[in-house]
């Protein structure tokens, strides 16, 4: 997602709406982090409100990888420059577990070491099965949904615990691949989605095209959502929880949720591309700044809704705040500080290296 998989971003034309929907992506990511944060409820919430927040919180991270696909098989970047960059988020995530040691443990495996993995998984894979003509994502879709129905923990349980620890090394690389917070499988589905939609012929100013086959899948996804939801109102379950019980679950993610996800991913890709979202590009330049520095203040104000006994509307108003502080901020130190960003300076090692 990062500007381009932050490969090329000096040497290619910037896409604007592109740009929007990477500000899109991380404004969602610090939402869903501060709810969590500032969740004064100890119980699980079922209205409508918390459907919303949560399903747009939810499509935080399959956009994010969605658009790493996009932007990592556009470019021909020779192996040891994706090592160098494979290598960078590795150390990237690090930073993050130690922001955030409430949450993470040091080597705990999460969103940009998966994006390590996909940086080497993605481009090699895809050439090498669009030269056979093999339709890579409706592929690498089935094959996922085959393996979670025929090896249903395989992707390990929703305790929290055991999806971020580090204790050895065969835990760290099993959190890494099958059982941990944004595991390559079955995220490397929404890299693959990514990809596919990079290699679409489109019209000017367009990334997505509006053809039969994107409105089937739509159509598809958002009538599956909708038997699903009712199915859980009338069997009174629950229909969506990030590890609870539920038809659609995110730890692990299930099959219902990748249906879901792929849907409202293309959803707000249309919605983007449409209506350009111009105000929000300049979030999306510095993305990686964003995601790296917003866990900062979360972690040193993680208690306030129990020190100053915030409520719903409180702990909705400072999640909101701080949601959107950071499209002014963007604009600002992209002003004030245009070369002064993570992304700024994985081009620097990359060209010092190469």
């Amino acid at each position: 997602m990062f500007s381009h998989s932050v490969d090329t971003m000096s040497q290619t034309v910037r896409i604007p709406h592109i740009d929007s929907l990477r500000g899109t992506a991380v404004l969602l990511m610090v939402m869903v982090h501060a709810a969590a944060t500032w969740n004064p409820f100890s119980q699980v919430q079922t209205s409508p409100l918390a459907y919303v927040i949560s399903g747009l919180g939810g499509l935080a991270a399959p956009l994010f990888v969605t658009l790493f696909g996009w932007g990592v098989v556009r470019t021909d970047t020779p192996l040891s420059s994706r090592v160098v960059q494979c290598l960078f988020f590795f150390v990237a995530q690090i930073a993050v577990n130690l922001t955030s040691p409430h949450l993470f443990h040091t080597f705990t495996p999460g969103i940009l070491s998966l994006m390590g993995v996909l940086t080497l998984l993605v481009p090699a894979t895809y050439s090498a099965l669009e030269k056979h003509d093999i339709r890579v994502f409706s592929f690498f879709f089935a094959f996922t949904i085959v393996i979670q129905l025929l090896f249903s923990d395989i992707q390990g349980t929703g305790v929290w615990e055991d999806r971020t620890a580090d204790n050895t090394l065969g835990v760290i690389i099993s959190n890494l691949l099958f059982t941990g917070t944004y595991p390559v499988f079955p995220w490397f589905v929404f890299a693959f989605l990514g990809a596919m939609i990079s290699r679409q012929k489109t019209a000017s100013g367009r990334s997505l095209n509006l053809n039969t086959s994107t409105g089937m899948w739509i159509v598809f996804g958002l009538t599956y959502c909708t038997l699903t939801l009712v199915y859980s109102q009338m069997n009174q379950t629950l229909w969506a929880h990030p590890t609870e019980d539920a038809l659609l679950t995110f730890f692990p993610a299930n099959p219902s949720f990748l249906v879901a996800g792929i849907t409202g991913v293309m959803l707000l890709w249309v919605a983007v591309q449409r209506f350009k979202f111009n105000f929000l590009a300049s979030t999306g330049k510095i993305s990686l700044t964003i995601y790296l520095l917003h866990f900062i203040p979360l972690t040193l104000m993680r208690d306030y809704e129990v020190t100053h006994q915030w409520g719903l509307q409180i702990s909705s108003l400072a999640v909101l705040l701080y949601t959107i502080m950071w499209v002014p901020v963007a604009s600002l130190w992209l002003y004030r500080w245009p070369r002064a960003n993570v992304e700024s300076l994985l081009r620097m090692i990359r060209k010092s290296l190469f």
